[in-house]
């Protein structure tokens, strides 16, 4: 199996991802409070960014790529990977 160069991020994604983190952080640091006042401070900590990460991952980073059209998605590039038979840009592109 071949190695894919590591593509950096853009300022788009960064842009993105704030909109995403930044209210979901404050509404768990709000929300969660209550129920999580009497934990150890890192457990507490571990909770908040495991509920951040899930809702990231499969709810918030998806609805906000759907609603800026994709607008932070990287572009693909032309690739040598592309000349092997059968290959085609989403398979190049998949992590």
């Amino acid at each position: 199996m071949k190695r894919r160069r590591f593509r950096r991020g853009s300022w788009r994604q960064a842009v993105v991802t704030l909109a995403g983190v930044l209210p979901m952080s404050v509404a768990l640091n709000i929300g969660l409070d209550p129920l999580t006042s009497d934990w150890p401070r890192l457990a507490t900590v571990v909770a908040n960014a495991t509920v951040l990460v899930v809702s990231l991952t499969w709810v918030l980073l998806p609805a906000l790529y759907w609603a800026t059209g994709g607008w932070a998605a990287p572009h693909p590039t032309p690739s040598a990977d592309l000349a092997e038979p059968g290959r085609d840009v989403a398979d190049v592109l998949s992590p």
